[in-house]
């Protein structure tokens, strides 16, 4: 296991420990909803005052993958900040409101949504708590939020940039697979990314991509990227969580070499010849940011996780020293503003 995992995995047993709800906290799960809460339930984070901080995660913080990020997050904002926190993992888009009114009936005044589903809760929830604050992630600005939002937009497709640089520099059969789940904006964004830099590249390069439909779907994921393999695929830009299991599998036992790379951590482990890179997430860096602002008095507002500032590259392995130097510049080149990516959620170029 890399050091970073072996690290990540010791920061969410002392993060256990440390962030689970107080005394009278609201519980994960169960439980039945509570009556509509009034707008002055939840205490106003005051300039200077100490903050109560409650994450609501999709997924288990032990996935060393998305949640474990956002749960390390959390716990650096504890560590620098001093705020209380508390989270709740493993919610349901379903149960997610009722998560957070539970919180903020308990006096919670900041409620992170680690999640770019719950958009339409954080637009329900901030009207009917303007005392409260909300930090919500999406993929960009959102037009007419309420003024108790915080919203941290994720340039994910900026670093899958980045990855079909990789990926096109590296594939000897010309055939570059994209393995995705929900198709989510930023998914979108990220294949039409990956497919501008195969464009770039020349050579008349091909990109296969599928939409599995959930992220955490090993078994899915393993038949989509053997399918992907079976028609000429030898590299492989993963966007799914725990899924990126399945696909490792089905590298491993592909009749010739295929290669892949994961997201938000380092997961070598998994098949040390065929990985290649991560594109590492540090949620803590925006997280902080939008922590720090509140505690200075200011309740909403937009920040940005792109390359440079959240997002970096992990180590690039297995691939042609060429190959592993045109990432490394058009990382810089992204990082420093001076490579120009549309943003396009709404289809998939040709």
């Amino acid at each position: 296991m890399s050091r970073l995992l072996g690290s990540l995995l010791s920061a969410l047993v002392l993060l256990t420990a440390a962030c689970a709800p107080q005394s009278g906290a609201p519980p994960s799960s169960g439980g039945a909803a509570p009556a509509p809460a009034k707008p002055e339930a939840a205490a106003k984070p005051a300039a200077g005052s100490s903050l109560k901080i409650a994450m609501i995660l999709p997924g288990p913080i032990q996935d060393a993958d998305y949640n474990a990020v956002g749960a390390q997050a959390l716990d650096e904002i504890k560590r620098q900040t001093g705020a209380e926190t508390a989270f709740s993992e493993s919610v349901a888009v379903a149960d997610a409101e009722r998560v957070a009114r539970e919180y903020l009936n308990s006096g919670y005044n900041v409620i992170a949504f680690h999640g770019g589903q719950f958009l339409t809760i954080v637009q329900k929830l901030a009207p009917a708590f303007p005392n409260a604050t909300f930090i919500m992630e999406s993929s960009g600005q959102i037009p007419d939020l309420d003024p108790n939002v915080w919203n941290i937009g994720r340039k994910f497709y900026q670093g899958f940039y980045v990855l079909g640089v990789l990926a096109a520099a590296t594939t000897q059969s010309k055939k570059i697979g994209y393995v995705a789940g929900v198709k989510l904006p930023d998914f979108v964004a990220s294949l039409n990314a990956i497919k501008q830099a195969a464009h770039e590249q020349g050579g008349d390069l091909q990109v296969i991509d599928a939409f599995i439909g959930d992220q955490n779907d090993p078994v899915k994921a393993r038949q989509t990227t053997a399918s992907q393999i079976g028609d000429g695929v030898d590299f492989v830009v993963v966007s799914v969580n725990l899924g990126v299991n399945g696909v490792a599998e089905a590298a491993k036992a592909a009749p010739r070499p295929v290669y892949f790379t994961t997201y938000y951590t380092e997961k070598p482990e998994l098949a040390p010849d065929r990985l290649t890179v991560s594109l590492l997430s540090d949620f803590a860096t925006p997280y902080l940011q939008v922590v720090k602002a509140i505690q200075g008095g200011q309740r909403g507002g937009y920040v940005e996780m792109r390359p440079g500032n959240g997002f970096q590259l992990s180590e690039i392995r297995n691939v042609p020293p060429a190959a592993a130097q045109k990432a490394k510049e058009a990382f810089d080149a992204v990082a420093a503003g001076r490579k120009d990516i549309p943003e396009i959620t709404d289809h998939v170029i040709d």
